[in-house]
């Protein structure tokens, strides 16, 4: 079913995906509601009405109570800085497609051992995997030659992510206490390290965490208009929307960068590289292990948005279609699981099944109530009072989700009003329908069969010619034991 689909190439693909997604519900609906109008279960209408009032409704509800309660999130439970002797042994992978960015590795190599972290027990890791030799490696050799906490590994035969990660993973297996997973493009904050260990480290008893998220922003918003759209988003979801989800679902996701591990869990549970989103999925497999997933927004990192809607597009679509298919893996057997509590098996639903359904049952509300006026008889006054009424608390959540991000967000980012004010209307005039458009088309994408996705580009390539150039696996443990 899915040949003629993947043959039509990626703006034709598109296309499908926003006509099956976005255009057919509402016309379809339209159409059905006015046969059933004609039809003797005309009353079933006004019925169907009340569920989607009540559904987009609550749904706004409690998206507002994850908003307040971002500003009551919890800090660490080792409550005082850790002593030197006590830190743990920490590591932070850079896992990197070294073609897509050569620009800025270095960049944030550098920043990597910039944190403020005892020397001997932080090690910064880059594994990258490449089609070619590039002139930048030569660059890497040498800064890891005059810095003995980085170890340059380049990942022979890798064509993944996750596979980059399988490398890092085996040579610090039983080296180290703390893993912090990061891409390419990212800057940690000097104190990321530190805050991290707060969470993770064996001082913080049994209040200790398994996996800690922070708080991901954007430092190139002053590129493109795409950049700053992306930048206040971000803002929304990281400063507000996981750590207030966090509170009020009793437990956070590792969203695939600045994301901290303790280093058995990680090599326990592993990452499922036929995972379009493999960060969504072993979060959820952690969660229904037991494991305790914290997010904490202080933990700070500054990476690269896309800077135009075609890298935008094929970023989102990856990050939709990957959470359709842990929706379809995790959701039955999570809400099963006796072991979690009612709380977080309630956000289990919200966050998987109702992620999934909300976007669709979004597309109704205004076809029905346009066919309740146009084939029947009766008045709709009410119903179209009732409509405003909902159209106002779904609007109303970027301009609440706003506000709070204008005072949590990231320094660089928070505290610029016009930023966030630029935001609600751009949100409101079509960029939150724009994201749920993408959600709906990864659900064509999955039922459709497509299931590749592209790199998000970060800068030109400037690859050299020559012969690929290996490390030995006998050489890589050298390194690291001489880091260590």
């Amino acid at each position: 079913m899915g040949r003629w689909y993947t043959r039509l190439g990626r703006r034709g693909q598109a296309a499908v995906e926003i006509g099956l997604g976005t255009v057919a519900p509402p016309v379809l609906g339209f159409c059905g509601y006015v046969l059933v109008a004609w039809s003797p279960a005309e009353a079933a209408l006004e019925l169907w009405f009340w569920v989607l009032f009540s559904a987009l409704l609550v749904t706004a509800l409690l998206i507002a109570i994850e908003t307040a309660r971002a500003f009551r999130f919890p800090d660490p439970p080792l409550k005082r800085p850790v002593e030197t002797l006590d830190l743990p042994r920490v590591a932070t992978v850079v896992a990197a497609y070294l073609p897509n960015e050569q620009a800025t590795i270095m960049e944030s190599l550098r920043a990597h051992l910039d944190v403020d972290y005892p020397h001997d027990r932080h090690l910064v890791v880059l594994v990258y995997n490449s089609p070619t030799s590039l002139l930048v490696e030569r660059e890497l050799r040498e800064l890891a030659e005059r810095e003995p906490r980085l170890l340059v590994v380049r990942a022979a035969g890798s064509t993944s992510k996750v596979q980059n990660l399988e490398v890092a993973t085996e040579l610090l297996r039983g080296r180290v206490d703390v893993v912090g997973i990061f891409d390419a493009d990212h800057h940690p904050h000097p104190s990321s390290a530190r805050r991290a260990a707060q969470w993770l480290a064996d001082a913080a008893g049994e209040g200790r965490f398994d996996v800690v998220q922070g708080q991901c922003a954007i430092r190139n918003d002053r590129d493109s208009f795409v950049a700053r759209t992306v930048a206040a988003e971000f803002a929304t979801l990281y400063a507000v929307a996981h750590p207030g989800r966090t509170v009020t679902h009793d437990f956070g996701l590792f969203g695939g960068s600045n994301g901290w591990w303790r280093a058995e869990v990680l090599d326990d549970l592993g990452l499922d590289g036929r995972m379009l989103t493999e960060d969504i999925d072993v979060s959820m497999r952690a969660l229904g292990e037991g494991r305790r997933l914290a997010m904490d927004p202080r933990i700070l990192s500054y990476e690269l948005a896309p800077t135009d809607w075609g890298g935008w597009w094929k970023q989102r679509t990856r990050w939709a279609q990957g959470w359709h298919e842990v929706s379809l893996r995790h959701c039955v057997p999570l809400l099963r699981n006796r072991d979690l509590s009612l709380v977080q098996r309630r956000g289990v639903a919200f966050l998987l099944a109702w992620r999934a359904i909300h976007p669709f049952l979004a597309t109704q509300l205004i076809p029905l109530v346009i066919a309740m006026a146009w084939a029947t008889d009766r008045r709709v006054v009410w119903d179209l009072l009732f409509f405003i009424v909902a159209a106002i608390g779904v609007n109303g959540v970027p301009v609440l989700q706003a506000i709070a991000a204008n005072r949590l967000a990231a320094p660089g980012i928070g505290a610029r009003p016009r930023l966030f004010v630029r935001y609600v209307l751009v949100s409101v005039l079509g960029y939150a329908e724009l994201r749920m458009s993408v959600t709906r088309g990864a659900v064509v994408r999955h039922l459709l069969g497509a299931h590749s996705w592209d790199i998000t580009a970060r800068g030109t390539s400037q690859a050299s010619s020559g012969g690929e150039q290996t490390v030995d696996e006998t050489d890589r443990r050298r390194a690291l034991e001489a880091a260590l």
